[in-house]
């Protein structure tokens, strides 16, 4: 009994199905640690402590570390995914969109994995 493949090409190359999952591992830990590593920073100079005082509400503070961290991952997301499928050529069958959300997505999670060990 022989099974035919239903996507790609019998007998590719390991990077072209590698390279997908380590990326997307690589994306959420990397949101995770500069997420955690932002934290970590404010915390140890005593910005978090300074700006409650001055009256900023902590959903502010939550907002804004929000907004940077999701603007870094956006940027580390499209280059890696430059890198993936310009600089190694590695084939995609789908919508490089929706792959671009999903990773992006994963990243969010990293985001608030990161958030979740600090506290």
């Amino acid at each position: 009994m022989q099974f035919e493949p239903v996507y790609g090409e019998d007998g590719g190359k390991i990077t072209n199905f590698v390279t997908p999952g380590v990326t997307t591992a690589f994306l959420s830990f990397l949101s995770s640690l500069t997420c955690g590593l932002a934290f970590i920073g404010e915390k140890k100079d005593g910005m978090v402590h300074r700006t409650i005082v001055a009256g900023v509400k902590k959903l502010e503070i939550m907002l804004a570390h929000l907004g940077t961290q999701f603007s870094v991952l956006l940027v580390q997301t499209t280059i890696a995914f430059l890198a993936m499928f310009v600089l190694f050529n590695i084939p995609h069958l789908g919508s490089i969109p929706l792959a671009f959300v999903l990773v992006t997505l994963n990243g969010v999670a990293g985001m608030s994995l990161g958030k979740l060990h600090i506290n």
